[in-house]
């Protein structure tokens, strides 16, 4: 399945994030530690490209994450992600017993355009956990969740090692007296509005998360009535069995549970004006790129002297030639 360049139009560009785990395993399921390293890891992560990227919402279920973010450039959200799942990988490979790559793929990432795809993707992070039948609603998944610092004010904590200071502090002559704890701190995952909203109280923005919420709760159910219909099923007036928190802590970590291939949009609008100047932009920047890589194809197999070449603004440099 083919793939989009990575490119961004416009300086600080909301997009949803999605990174998998290998094979569909569980290597992201909750435990009050697992909690701690992810939300310590992201929240590094945010502290160090501080200026580059904004976190709105995010989920962590037991085989992938969603983030909403916003970035400068798509360069700054190709480094900051490169340092989340980095960092992410190595520190979860000291909880599992697994010494393999974490990460199935690369992360699938698309431009939200306008408010309406910002809502929608808001309410896809609400439905994460409850559309799975995991549990009745975000306030009961037992990891990270946007709901709880969204909906209600609960900040996300977690732990971050500074390994590098450690190890170089344990060559030193009182190295054996060192502890982790010495080197560990506790930092909380910051959310911020995206800049549609900004205008917003915190009152009235929680209420609209609120209310996002409640829609894409009442969405599920519609579409679970709606199979049981299509199944020939009577429906039950009870509310539907979820495998709840004790059981998503419980469940298996290496079980293949594999998501189907999906065609990756590139980008998500409301207005179906601003999707086609995207994507006529989109094409302007790939011609280019294509251009300057067939450029520096034919230096290389010429084997003449290196080539400058400059990739097309809007997207993330791949190699840049050192001579003329």
């Amino acid at each position: 399945m083919s793939r989009h360049l990575r490119f961004q139009a416009q300086d600080w560009t909301p997009h949803l994030v999605t990174a998998r785990c290998l094979r569909g395993f569980s290597l992201l399921t909750p435990s009050p530690r697992v909690n701690k390293l992810i939300a310590g890891v992201l929240a590094y992560s945010l502290s160090k490209h501080r200026g580059e990227i904004q976190l709105h919402s995010y989920v962590f279920m037991p085989n992938h994450f969603h983030l909403i973010l916003s970035a400068y450039s798509s360069h700054s959200k190709a480094r900051f992600m490169c340092h989340l799942m980095s960092n992410l990988a190595r520190e979860l490979c000291r909880v599992r017993p697994w010494g393999e790559r974490v990460w199935g793929n690369r992360y699938a990432s698309h431009a939200l355009l306008d408010e309406e795809a910002l809502i929608s993707a808001y309410q896809y992070i609400f439905k994460n956990c409850v559309k799975e039948g995991f549990v009745a609603h975000p306030r009961d998944w037992p990891g990270l969740h946007a709901w709880a610092p969204l909906c209600d004010g609960r900040v996300a904590r977690g732990e971050w090692l500074d390994r590098t200071a450690w190890y170089f502090a344990k060559k030193t002559k009182r190295g054996a007296s060192f502890t982790e704890a010495e080197f560990t701190q506790t930092l909380s995952v910051e959310l911020t509005r995206p800049a549609l909203w900004e205008g917003w109280s915190e009152g009235r923005y929680a209420n609209r998360c609120r209310e996002w919420t409640r829609v894409a709760l009442e969405e599920v159910a519609a579409q679970r009535a709606a199979a049981v219909l299509a199944a020939g099923l009577v429906l039950a007036e009870e509310e539907p069995a979820v495998l709840g928190a004790e059981g998503v802590c419980a469940l298996e970590v290496f079980v293949e549970r594999p998501s189907p291939r999906r065609p990756r949009p590139l980008c998500r609008a409301g207005c179906p004006v601003r999707f086609r100047e995207h994507w006529a932009l989109y094409v302007a920047f790939r011609e280019a790129f294509q251009a300057a890589s067939l450029r520096l194809r034919r230096a290389v197999l010429s084997q003449g002297c290196w080539v400058r070449v400059e990739f097309p603004q809007g997207g993330v440099p791949v190699f840049v030639g050192c001579g003329t």
